[in-house]
């Protein structure tokens, strides 16, 4: 993924930064003038539902099998083989969602057996404002949980409500939050919710989209994020939420945002913002 240089020249002029990419537990909101998600990228290996809207101008949504979609406004599926997603100057707002959010829950039903849906830019006028403001880095967590809520709304037409869950993986999904990565495993987890492995492992992904853990890894990179937004050094919060070592945490780290955590290693022009309660 890169955030190319806009061609508007009072952009960037009083920072190297060209955008923001803010990230919260499960959902993902990236502000910028130009982006270009090239084939190789790792974040298309995310499972995610995504919603890519070019505030300026159409954006290009590019898939393994050739096809593509063009557009203002695109709606794409975590069924999707992505492989390019790209709009040069066309201030381009990309909501990220992911299972166990309310917002993923409704975009999953709203887009059905469909891969790619293209929307009315229309629906989102209200929001375009705020997405050109927020390329600064300088939206709040609270805003960009409500900028993530509104446009699943705007899409669907209904208001994104708290899940509610089969109590045993509630339960499940609790235990995940709480114990230390090297813990947690598919038995385990199912013996205490008193089911079988096998059914266990079924009613999972069907609650959260992944396997146990697909999700547990996801998780424990969120809480060393919420850690180190605290202070903690990468070291300590990976060591803290069960990583083997730092590399596995910087491995997994990649592979879900498809950008080193060092700064100094990030080719991506844009800030990141931790947006956590």
């Amino acid at each position: 993924m890169s955030v190319q240089k806009s061609k508007n020249p009072t952009r960037g002029l009083t920072s190297h930064y060209e955008g923001a990419v803010y990230y919260r537990p499960r959902s993902i909101l990236l502000l910028a003038p130009s982006l270009d998600i090239g084939p190789r990228d790792k974040t298309h290996n995310r499972k995610a539902i995504r919603l890519i809207i070019g505030c300026s101008r159409p954006v290009q949504v590019c898939f393994d099998n050739a096809e593509r979609a063009e557009g203002r406004a695109v709606l794409v599926s975590d069924k999707a083989q992505l492989c390019n997603i790209r709009g040069l100057d066309s201030d381009v707002a990309l909501v990220d969602v992911t299972a166990a959010t309310p917002e993923y829950a409704l975009l999953s039903e709203y887009l059905g057996d469909r891969l790619c849906l293209q929307l009315d830019p229309l629906l989102f006028a209200e929001l375009l404002p705020r997405f050109i403001a927020g390329q600064d880095g300088s939206l709040s967590g609270a805003e960009v949980a409500g900028i993530i809520a509104r446009a699943a709304h705007l899409v669907t037409g209904v208001k994104p409500m708290p899940l509610k869950y089969d109590p045993r993986i509630v339960r499940a999904l609790e235990l995940i939050e709480q114990l230390p990565l090297t813990e947690i495993g598919l038995a385990r987890l199912a013996r205490v919710v008193h089911l079988s492995p096998d059914r266990f492992r079924h009613l999972f992904k069907e609650v959260t989209g992944s396997t146990v853990s697909q999700y547990a890894r996801q998780t424990a990179v969120w809480r060393a994020l919420e850690i180190i937004s605290r202070g903690a050094t990468n070291t300590a919060a990976s060591h803290l939420v069960g990583f083997h070592d730092a590399s596995h945490f910087y491995r997994v780290y990649s592979d879900m945002f498809g950008v080193s955590l060092s700064e100094k290693s990030n080719p991506r022009k844009f800030r990141r913002i931790r947006c956590f309660n």
